[in-house]
Parts: C-alpha cells; sequence; structure tokens
C-alpha cells in the first residue's frame, strides 16, 4: 500500500506530496514559542492549554496539506480526488519552476482543476481533449518528467491492450 491507502497493485507511479520535515520543525517551534508568549505569567494549567490550542490547528493544517498523492495506473492520472482517463487526455506536459509561477498565477484559467502546493516550485499540465468543461489539470509534482514518462508508459500499455 502506497500512503494513506492508495493502491499501488496496478500503479505505474505514486508520489505523495508531503509537508518536508523543515517546515514541521519551524511551524511547530513558532506554536510552542506562542503558546508561551500567550500563557507568560499564568499558571502551567493555563500554558498547557495554550499549547493544546496552538499545536492543534498548526498539526492539522500541516497533516492536511500533506496528504495530497498523485497516482498514475492503467486507468489515468488520479489527482486532487478527480481522475482523467487516457480516452479523455490530449496531453502531458513538465512545468519548470518560471512555468509553473506562470501557469498558476497570471496565465491560469479560473476553470482549471488546479492541484497545487505552493511548497513544491514544479508542475505538469494535463490537457484534456475536451478543454469546455475544465481547460487544463495544474498538478504539483517534485519530479515532472517521471510523471509524463509514466503516463506517455501507462497510456501505450492500455491502449495496445485494447
Amino acid at each position: 500500500m502506497a500512503p494513506l491507502g492508495v493502491p499501488t497493485d496496478d500503479a505505474v507511479y505514486v508520489e505523495r506530496l508531503a509537508v518536508r520535515p523543515i517546515w514541521w520543525v519551524v511551524a511547530l517551534a513558532v506554536s510552542v514559542l506562542g503558546a508561551g508568549e500567550l500563557a507568560a505569567g499564568f499558571r502551567w494549567q493555563i500554558g498547557l492549554i495554550a499549547l493544546v490550542v496552538a499545536l492543534a490547528p498548526t498539526v492539522s493544517v500541516l497533516s492536511i496539506l500533506s496528504r495530497l498523492t498523485i497516482r498514475v495506473d492503467a486507468r489515468g492520472i488520479h489527482a486532487g480526488g478527480r481522475t482523467m482517463t487516457y480516452d479523455e487526455m490530449e496531453s502531458v506536459e513538465a512545468l519548470d519552476r518560471k512555468q509553473t509561477k506562470t501557469q498558476a498565477g497570471p496565465g491560469a484559467d479560473p476553470a482549471a482543476h488546479l492541484v497545487f502546493r505552493g511548497y513544491v516550485a514544479e508542475s505538469v499540465v494535463v490537457r484534456p481533449l475536451d478543454p469546455r468543461p475544465v481547460p487544463y489539470w495544474l498538478v504539483s509534482t517534485r519530479h515532472p518528467q517521471q510523471i509524463v514518462a509514466a503516463v506517455e508508459r501507462a497510456a501505450r500499455a492500455a491502449f495496445s491492450a485494447r
């Protein structure tokens, strides 16, 4: 099993976009220091309550941000709770840091399906055959070339199996 119970029996590629450990250290340190500031001068019980109140949302947000899994298998690409099959897909293109910034910012289409994490510099853009409902998917990834290669390999295998 891959992270968070994603089955990998037919997966060609699986990537989990977890928040890097240094972000956890910094965020938890800021929460602890903030709780200490809030509780200064009070009894230790108040300090403990302030610590719990500060740590709960910090851990929750970091955990939610670490849940994203990208999966390429025989059916298609899965990201952000959606699946685009190879029959619906026109192209997959790897984007570098600069292209990702443009595509996620000033060049973004409001109708696009964004599976975007600001802490991941690169991405892939997946274009469907019919751009009317969703013009493209922008999916953050630390390994865009591997996703493109996995999609091409899996699509060839899916079409040759027909």
